[in-house]
């Protein structure tokens, strides 16, 4: 299948290039104009969608060489050629969990796929070779070429997965109106999903500078779901934090 060029000032951010995914979610994370993306990574997007049941977000998808130096992508990076995106899948207010979604990638015949977080994975549309690899310790294929031995999974897990997207027919029900506690439930769904997405790649020294300062001091845990949506609350905690510093120096 083609590569296709297309620039956000000319078909616009809301630009369909597949049934369920935006021309911006594909374009680069440094505003870049010109977006590249390939019609068969888009195609094996949409079918994780429907085997799942669930969203399928990108957090990275095209990136320009320059780009892709600054995070420390990989040199011979399939995103910087529109082949690859790095995603996330929600369903019912939940994110799945990316070692079954590595699984269940090899197995609907993704030639790359990376496992990068507990939430997140590489996919990507190589033309030649495969590639499996554990991102967190590099860019090598270094999971044996079987995320299902690697993770000790079987595809009964897999079945599972899908299995809730596809349900044995049911009665048909009157359709109900939307309540306001049905609409807390998917809100608050949706705001874990968002709490739980990894941090964009492009704000790591931002980030580093925020937390080394004491302007950004996480929960308890130490987690700072910097994904989330901030608060006045919390605007109020950071801008008292940097006017005492500035105090301070």
């Amino acid at each position: 299948m083609a590569i296709i060029t297309k620039r956000l000032s000319v078909s616009g951010r809301d630009h369909l290039i597949s049934p369920h995914f935006k021309l911006a979610e594909m374009a680069c994370r440094d505003g870049t104009d010109t977006v590249l993306y390939s019609t068969e990574l888009m195609a094996l997007l949409e079918r994780l969608r429907e085997a799942v049941g669930g969203a399928v977000v990108i957090h990275s998808g095209y990136r320009t060489a320059a780009y892709n130096k600054k995070i420390g992508g990989a040199s011979l990076s399939q995103h910087v050629k529109g082949r690859a995106a790095d995603v996330s899948v929600l369903r019912d207010g939940s994110v799945l969990p990316a070692k079954k979604l590595c699984c269940l990638a090899q197995t609907m015949g993704f030639p790359g796929v990376g496992y990068i977080s507990g939430t997140a994975l590489h996919l990507d549309v190589r033309p030649e070779g495969l590639y499996r690899g554990d991102e967190r310790k590099g860019y090598g294929g270094n999971v044996g070429g079987d995320f299902y031995r690697y993770f000790g999974l079987n595809e009964s897990d897999i079945a599972a997965l899908t299995a809730k997207a596809n349900p044995a027919p049911a009665e048909e029900k009157e359709e109900t109106d939307m309540t306001q506690e049905r609409f807390n439930e998917l809100m608050e769904g949706y705001l874990r999903f968002r709490a739980a997405a990894p941090a964009s790649a492009w704000s790591e020294s931002d980030r580093r500078w925020a937390e080394e300062n004491g302007l950004f001091r996480g929960d308890g845990a130490g987690n700072f779901a910097y994904r989330s949506f901030c608060t006045r609350e919390e605007l109020a905690a950071v801008a008292r934090r940097l006017a005492e510093r500035e105090k301070r120096d």
